[in-house]
């Protein structure tokens, strides 16, 4: 289990918003510890793939979660692993873990998400013909 790996290690470093944008392009899985609704609390392993601004103005990110805590899952049934979105103004920290992911998931939008008003990077895959984008990187502050 990664993220109990993960748990082993301290996790001192904190998202920011281009450290999201290259874990994205690079398809690193990353270990975030989120700060979310009451049984969301706690550390999460992350296929991090969509990042942009909400309908209601907060970076987020759309993410495929492998395991860890979920509100979603433990309150509206929603099963891990599942798609999950994520304030960056939650995410308290985040670790890389050394792996990268190369897939697709399930219902992954190439065309970004419906849930964001603006898609500011969105992974790549090889299958939709990949170029690796890693210097296309907004700076966000």
């Amino acid at each position: 289990m990664k993220l109990m790996n993960s748990l082993k290690g301290l996790i001192t470093e904190i998202a920011s918003a281009q450290d999201i944008q290259r874990s994205i392009n690079m398809k690193n899985v990353i270990t975030i510890n989120y700060n979310g609704r009451e049984y969301g609390k706690g550390y999460r392993d992350i296929e991090p793939v969509c990042f942009g601004i909400s309908k209601s103005g907060n970076f987020v990110l759309r993410a495929w979660e492998i395991e860890g805590s979920s509100h979603s899952n433990k309150v509206k049934g929603n099963p891990i692993p599942g798609w999950r979105l994520f304030r960056l103004d939650k995410i308290l920290t985040y670790q890389l873990q050394g792996d990268k992911f190369i897939e697709s998931r399930p219902f992954y939008n190439p065309n970004g998400d419906k849930s964001m008003s603006r898609v500011i990077v969105n992974a790549v895959f090889d299958n939709q013909g990949n170029e690796d984008n890693t210097d296309n990187l907004e700076n966000i502050t």
